[in-house]
């Protein structure tokens, strides 16, 4: 692209990249502390490159409630979309052909209690609530390129241009994308996002960590005969198919018959022929699956990558002008298949750590130490320490 496009610059206090639970809650945590701490009138934004928010989530997941009941200790009168709360759960171990069930569930496998939540219904809610106090929630923004001033300070991000060919040229309809600058950069892309790989890299945040360290999920929503779910269900299990890499198997019940069925397998299993869309099929064939799902059918699918290496694998949070949250920061409990509510504390936590330093008025990385600090102090070190 032609170097003299001229591009609208936007100012904005804190720009959130993400749209998920954990940009969003880091959102709505600062709209609250801005109004009780009497920080004036400022611009907080979320930039999402999905068309709405929640267009790159799917349905299904265990949300532990902790997070949310401190971010919005009213979410089931402010309408928290919860399809049903877990109060049965079990492990199975599998053979090709046999099923024994584990006869106490492992202190990590245990739900009752947690939340049966569509992760898209849920980010849409919480995108709702931002706007609802002043958040500028912008979807369809895709950021492109991170900002940086002369000593190397991020100062916000560029957005993608529109209307451009294969050859990145103009076309007809070409749209510079813009520059969004900003006191505060909140990185919040969800697993290697796309942006946050580039600044990690400049910035040389994951010196010293372990190496970063995947699993792949594959999930099918499957809708079931009338009156043969029963919702409210947790069941993982383990052993076959997955009888060459290190993962298991999980089966989550929704109202209205819909039975949710999910696979994850590490990425860095020794059996090169690992496909996990062609284990989950595989897994359909196991009499104990096959009898949960018979007579249905397949209403949507999809997979995504976690992020499981750990506590040692965690980048630096923080640097001049900018922090990462959520599973950007590789903030995920794999031994409870547990992210959601560690990407909401994440957020808070840095929405609280630009809150001191809007207050402040120093965006240095000498103040937003503090966000490292505090997680560190908070249930994230704890649960991710053993993992």
């Amino acid at each position: 692209m032609a170097e003299d496009v001229t591009r609208e610059v936007m100012e904005v206090d804190v720009l959130i990249v993400g749209g998920g639970a954990a940009g969003l809650s880091a959102a709505i945590h600062l709209q609250k502390l801005v109004q009780e701490r009497g920080l004036g009138e400022l611009m907080v934004a979320v930039i999402e490159k999905g068309s709405e928010v929640g267009a790159h989530s799917l349905s299904g997941a265990v949300l532990d409630p902790s997070a949310l009941i401190e971010l919005i200790p009213d979410f089931r009168e402010k309408g928290c979309p919860i399809e049903a709360v877990v109060d049965h759960d079990e492990v199975h171990f599998l053979t090709k052909r046999m099923n024994f069930k584990a006869p106490v569930t492992p202190p990590q496998f245990k739900n009752e209690g947690n939340f049966l939540v569509s992760a898209a219904k849920f980010n849409r809610w919480l995108g709702q609530q931002a706007e609802a106090m002043g958040v500028n929630v912008f979807a369809g923004f895709a950021a492109v390129e991170a900002l940086y001033d002369e000593v190397g300070k991020v100062i916000g991000v560029r957005t993608g241009d529109k209307g451009v060919d294969k050859h990145g040229g103009p076309k007809a309809n070409f749209e510079p994308g813009l520059l969004l600058h900003s006191k505060i950069t909140i990185f919040a892309e969800g697993t290697r996002g796309s942006l946050f790989k580039q600044v990690a890299k400049k910035l040389d945040l994951f010196k010293g960590k372990n190496p970063d360290s995947y699993e792949e999920g594959v999930k099918e929503i499957i809708q079931c005969p009338p009156g043969t779910v029963k919702p409210g269900q947790v069941i993982h299990t383990a052993g076959w198919p997955l009888d060459k890499t290190i993962g298991g198997t999980f089966i989550y019940t929704l109202p209205g018959d819909q039975l949710i069925l999910g696979l994850v397998g590490y990425l860095d299993t020794h059996d090169p022929l690992f496909d996990p869309h062609r284990d989950l099929q595989r897994l359909k064939t196991h009499p104990f699956i096959a009898k949960m799902i018979k007579g249905g059918k397949v209403i949507a699918y999809g997979g995504k990558t976690l992020p499981a290496g750990g506590w040692f694998s965690m980048p630096k949070l923080y640097h001049d002008g900018m922090m990462v949250c959520g599973d950007s920061a590789m903030m995920v409990d794999v031994k409870r298949l547990k992210g959601i509510h560690m990407a909401m504390k994440s957020g808070m936590l840095a929405a609280e750590t630009a809150a001191e330093a809007l207050a402040k008025g120093d965006f240095s990385a000498a103040v937003l130490c503090g966000y490292e600090k505090r997680i560190e102090d908070s249930f994230i070190k704890t649960q991710l320490w053993a993992t």
